[in-house]
């Protein structure tokens, strides 16, 4: 052989053959998955050639040490292996190249500061579907690179900023399917270039004003799945770039005014499967000038779409309606979109009188507009006749009111809550709503906007009827609402009174969630009624003394919370004579519970005394237990008897 042909051969790199059992699908990549394997096969058997190494469903516990001389490798999958610790960097120190990372369907459940250190070219870490509890606040330290965070499926309670810090590069983080409850401020304030955020699938029921802060980039939001009751709208302001917005299955009562507003990039927008919903209100959704798909579809209790939810909505092409419980759609929902539209309707218990007639118009291609009725042929009365069925004769052009939502029913509040009463009607004229409340209601705590009635601080006096009237030319609907107040029972009566101060003493505030109360006093004895003096204390008060008072003068005296008074006594103090003579008790219930309070409190000091006393002795060390205990060891003929000597001399 030639000596230059020798040269050459000694000079190519030593190629490995796949090591068995493994297979090498191709010279970049070592498939050594689902063998059972204890541990990592040795660099020596690895062919240098390899850039993944496939070692998925083994049995994999403990990777120290395994991973040495493996500086090549870009993808490394360790995924479904009952690997219950990672440790703090020694793991992947040597995997300078790394760029993905596979650590899905492990057993680990904390993750510590330093672990991923020595991979700082990783793109795309995948923590999903673990037993994950737990992270160190600088756990991701040292990835700048890192493109994608899957931390999904696992059992983190909460998100802490810390993380996040030196991840200037992520684009998306999934966190669904966790065990999250609340989402802080400032969370994500670092992830400038984040794109998707999945939040779905937790059990968020908060979520902060400034959750968001820092989002300019975010396009995708998902908090599906959750046990949110109030669209955060005031954390949406910053997302400036938000493309896509997911809040289905949720617990949102009712879609407010303003929930959605001033989002300039949003296309689409999802509230499906909210069991809860019932409304969306009027200006739920304003100011969305590039909202292309809104979806309200398979909301089991949604009754009511006002008119005129959607405003300054010009760019929506498709609306979701279907599967819910509306029996009546107001085509003015529809006529502020400029592009032509697409309305989903089918599977809603529509009435078929006036209201249903633009819809049959459009079924029955009566109508040439814009509007179209995605499978009009499925459109059903509540009756089961077909929409596209119905005579355009018989449908006649106005109606009488009809009211949508529960009716005639009873609501339970508590002293100091709030309630919102609601009522919407359909019907063409479209129908004036006006409320008929109880007699002597204090109108000064109601607020009514369009169909709501708001009634705040609720008082005992707030029981009775509320009823609901809609009227139009062709007759009028009502409704009502027995509210029912629970009483609280809260007794303040007076303990001790003198010249000048009275002490009170109140029961009944421990079964109450009150976090304070109001003590409340004014003069009597005017012809104009003094203003009330008061002062707060908390849930844990029982007594308080009222000083600076003015001899002989009745006084009014009341505790309550909110603005609610519970209960009131009537108090005369002493004269001034009666200032050198003590107190005047005045009631023997009052007696009786200051004796039992003095008694319990000497009881309780009683057997702290003795736990005390008896917790001394047992841990009581005699100061010459060393010397008595040598004097055990005496012998007996060591010690001095003047008896003995004297016996011995006789």
């Amino acid at each position: 052989m030639r000596p230059h042909l020798l040269l050459l051969l000694f000079s190519l790199p030593l190629v490995l053959p796949c090591p068995t059992p493994c297979s090498c699908p191709d010279p970049a990549t070592l498939n050594c998955s689902d063998l059972g394997l204890t541990s990592v096969p040795t660099s020596s058997n690895i062919p240098t050639s390899t850039r993944s190494l496939q070692l998925a469903g083994n049995q994999l516990t403990d990777l120290f040490g395994q991973l040495d001389q493996l500086s090549d490798l870009e993808e490394l999958d360790l995924s479904r292996n009952p690997v219950k610790q990672l440790g703090r960097g020694s793991v992947f120190h040597d995997l300078s190249r790394l760029r993905v990372l596979n650590l899905s369907r492990c057993d680990f459940r904390t993750i510590f500061n330093g672990v991923f250190r020595g991979v700082p070219c990783l793109e795309v870490l995948d923590l999903r579907h673990g037993q994950l509890r737990f992270a160190e606040e600088r756990v991701f330290e040292g990835l700048p690179r890192l493109r994608v965070l899957l931390l999904s499926h696992n059992q983190l309670s909460a998100v802490f900023p810390e993380w996040f810090k030196d991840l200037e590069s992520l684009d998306e983080l999934r966190l669904e399917d966790n065990h999250i409850a609340y989402v802080n401020g400032g969370c994500f304030s670092s992830l400038r270039s984040l794109r998707q955020l999945w939040l779905n699938g937790n059990r968020i029921r908060g979520v902060s004003d400034h959750a968001f802060d820092g989002l300019t980039n975010l396009t995708l939001l998902s908090l599906e799945d959750n046990q949110l009751i109030k669209v955060p709208s005031t954390s949406f302001k910053v997302l400036g770039s938000l493309n896509i917005l997911k809040l289905g299955g949720n617990a949102f009562p009712q879609l407010n005014t303003g929930d959605f507003v001033k989002l300039p990039a949003l296309e689409e927008c999802s509230v499906e499967n909210v069991e809860e919903l019932e409304l969306v209100d009027e200006g739920a959704f304003t100011g969305l000038p590039r909202l292309v798909a809104l979806h309200l579809h398979h909301n089991a209790r949604l009754s009511f779409v006002d008119p005129h939810a959607l405003i300054n909505v010009p760019s929506l092409r498709l609306l979701s309606l279907h599967g819910n419980a509306l029996s009546a759609l107001s085509e003015d929902i529809v006529t502020g979109s400029a592009q032509p539209i697409q309305v989903s309707l089918h599977d809603n218990p529509f009435v078929c009188d006036c209201n249903v007639k633009w819809v049959h118009d459009i079924v029955t291609n009566a109508s040439k507009g814009k509007v179209k009725i995605l499978q009009g042929e499925r459109l059903q009365c509540r009756g089961g006749a077909l929409v596209s069925s119905l005579n355009a004769s018989d449908i006649p052009e106005q109606c009488a009111p009809s009211l949508v939502g529960e009716r005639n029913s009873t609501v339970d509040k508590r002293v100091g809550d709030s309630h919102v009463f609601q009522c919407r009607a359909n019907g063409l004229p479209t129908p004036a709503l006006r409320w008929v409340l109880p007699p002597g209601l204090n109108q000064t705590r109601v607020r009514m906007k369009g169909g709501a009635l708001e009634l705040h601080h609720i008082q005992p006096g707030d029981s009775g009827v509320y009823v609901c009237v809609a009227s139009n030319t062709e007759g009028e609907a009502s409704s009502s609402t027995r509210l029912v107040v629970e009483d609280i029972d809260i007794h303040l009566f007076p303990l001790g009174v003198a010249s000048t101060f009275v002490t009170v003493v109140w029961n009944g505030t421990a079964r109450n969630a009150f976090p304070e109360y109001e003590i409340k006093y004014r003069r009597e004895d005017t012809q104009q009624k003094d203003r009330y003096r008061s002062v707060t204390v908390n849930q844990f008060f029982r007594s308080y003394t009222i000083n600076h008072l003015l001899p002989g003068t009745p006084y009014l005296m009341c505790i309550g919370t909110q603005g609610v008074q519970f209960s009131c006594t009537r108090v005369s103090t002493r004269d001034e004579s009666f200032a050198m003579q003590g107190v005047h008790r005045t009631s023997n219930v009052a007696v009786g519970v200051s004796l039992g309070i003095v008694g319990a409190m000497g009881v309780v000091v009683c057997v702290a005394v003795l736990a005390a006393r008896r917790n001394r002795q047992r841990h009581y060390h005699t100061p010459q237990k060393e010397a008595l205990l040598a004097g055990r060891m005496v012998p007996l003929e060591s010690i001095h008897s003047p008896l003995m000597a004297a016996r011995a001399r006789s």
